[in-house]
């Protein structure tokens, strides 16, 4: 039976040959899904055929059809925004809120594949978490997902720029590319739901509707946590303090950008 570290080989020929920038890391984690998933008589094959899906472009996540997230892991395939690490910060910021308060209920707008609802409540099980999605290919992954990890959050397939719900903590990762950049976004983030991507001429659609309803629905001293493009922060934290949000804050993710915005409804 061929090695890992054989397969490991001809994964990294195969993705140099296909332009693949980090051809190693994912030559690494593709030999390990074969050998994991495959008979042992089709280890070559599979290898091959996920090798030339992914110089054609297309995702390794949609490959392999999960991807770990904050230690836990999610399924993913085309029609739903994957998981991404950078995004992990906002859910630290909103474990480190939580840790504050007595009782609780969290609302994640734009939920997706769910993996930021479902990644606070596994790691808070006293919080009543909502997880809205407008996209219903997208809300069948945040469904799937609560269900694979075991968690009881609320799915809800609702437009989150009209949901309405009073609660302690807003949560958000929202469409915040500009419009017209996306055509010009990477060939593997072009599979990726356009829905998902689309923030508006100017990228902060989301982030204004959402500000303005969240200063409703937030009981006093409540939170509403971002995440945000890298270039974004500032006018972000301007919505924030506009719409009377105090102790607003910025994180930076571990690459060293601006990631999360967070502010605070005043306290009466």
């Amino acid at each position: 039976m061929i090695s890992e570290c054989d397969l490991k080989k001809k994964a990294k020929q195969i993705l140099q040959s296909g332009s693949i920038e980090c051809a190693e890391f994912e030559a690494a984690q593709i030999s390990r899904f074969v050998l994991k998933n495959s008979a042992a008589q089709n280890v070559i094959e599979q290898l091959e055929k996920i090798c030339k899906m992914r110089c054609r472009g297309f995702p390794l996540q949609y490959i392999f059809g999960e991807w770990e997230f904050f230690s836990l892991d999610f399924a993913v395939g085309p029609g739903v925004l994957i998981p991404r690490a950078d995004t992990e910060i906002l859910v630290e910021r909103a474990l480190e809120f939580l840790k504050t308060q007595k009782a609780y209920t969290v609302v994640d707008l734009c939920s997706g594949s769910g993996c930021i609802a479902v990644a606070i409540k596994k790691n808070c099980q006293q919080a009543t978490v909502l997880a809205v999605e407008k996209s219903k290919k997208a809300y069948e992954y945040l469904v799937k997902n609560i269900k694979k990890n075991n968690v009881g959050v609320e799915a809800i397939l609702f437009d989150a720029l009209k949901f309405k719900k009073n609660c302690d903590l807003i949560v958000c990762n929202p469409p915040y590319i500009e419009s017209y950049k996306i055509d010009s976004l990477q060939r593997e983030v072009s599979h990726e739901p356009q829905m998902a991507l689309d923030g508006g001429p100017d990228g902060l659609k989301f982030y204004r509707n959402i500000t303005k309803n969240a200063a409703q629905m937030l009981n006093s001293g409540g939170k509403l946590m971002f995440e945000v493009g890298y270039n974004q922060a500032a006018s972000v934290t301007k919505l924030l303090l506009d719409s009377g949000f105090c102790d607003v804050e910025v994180y930076k993710d571990y690459g060293g950008n601006d990631r999360v915005v967070s502010g605070m409804k005043k306290q009466h």
